[in-house]
């Protein structure tokens, strides 16, 4: 395409880091799969009046690989028009954007909040619910107004209250990517997602008995109705 626009000065960045070696001849290339593909590049340079090839941090190019990705996704004919694509930059990260806070209820972890803020108790805790308090708080981190859950790996998990939590469990189980596991795979896959709260086994348990479909989908249990009795001779 740089050939056909009349382009003879070309600077080319690449996050391989074995491609530009090997373009450069810095590396021999011994595949004999990629052979070919050199030739055809090496005679492609040969027609610009000056070629250049950088490589770059992979972590300076991923806004590259994302529109590499995105037009590799898009499928349209010969004769339409594409039309371009429309990025928008967030200020916060996405899982706080997509989420709604509950209006009639104070959310469970509103102590914890309070505590990390301000370092306040609750009103008539006595000093076991101080204590306690004290060393359930020391399991969170507080960013803002977010709460965190601190995990044995260093991460972080964030805090949801009992709507978060409600549609969490719909989203990862049966929204649009949802593959209908059982409760102890739902909590493990929610955690991995970043979220985190109390209950959430319990209730991820009530949630999938509740699911039709998980119930459809799940393991078939084959355990006999009746105790099974041994027919060999003692």
């Amino acid at each position: 395409m740089a050939l056909e626009i009349g382009i003879k000065d070309l600077l080319v960045f690449s996050d391989s880091d074995l491609l530009v070696p090997q373009t450069l001849k810095e590396w021999i290339t011994r595949d004999s799969k990629i052979l070919p593909y050199q030739c055809n590049l090496l005679d492609l340079a040969n027609k610009f009046k000056s070629l250049e090839f950088r490589r770059i941090p992979r972590p300076q190019n991923v806004f590259a690989g994302v529109l590499a990705t995105l037009s590799s996704m898009i499928q349209h004919l010969d004769e339409l028009v594409i039309e371009p694509i429309q990025i928008q930059l967030q200020e916060k990260p996405a899982h706080c954007l997509v989420m709604k806070k509950s209006s009639d209820s104070r959310p469970w972890y509103n102590d914890i909040k309070k505590f990390l803020k301000i370092g306040s108790y609750p009103p008539g805790a006595n000093m076991t619910a101080k204590s306690f308090l004290r060393k359930l708080s020391s399991k969170f981190f507080l960013n803002g107004e977010v709460v965190y859950k601190r995990t044995s790996d260093l991460g972080l998990l964030k805090s949801v209250d009992e709507d978060e939590a409600d549609y969490l469990m719909k989203e990862v189980c049966s929204g649009v990517c949802g593959s209908h596991m059982n409760e102890h795979l739902l909590v493990k896959k929610i955690m991995r997602t970043g979220y985190f709260w109390l209950t959430m086994e319990h209730d991820c348990v009530n949630f999938v008995r509740k699911c039709i479909k998980c119930q459809l989908h799940g393991d078939i249990m084959r355990t006999p109705p009746i105790e099974l009795h041994s027919m060999t001779a003692p």
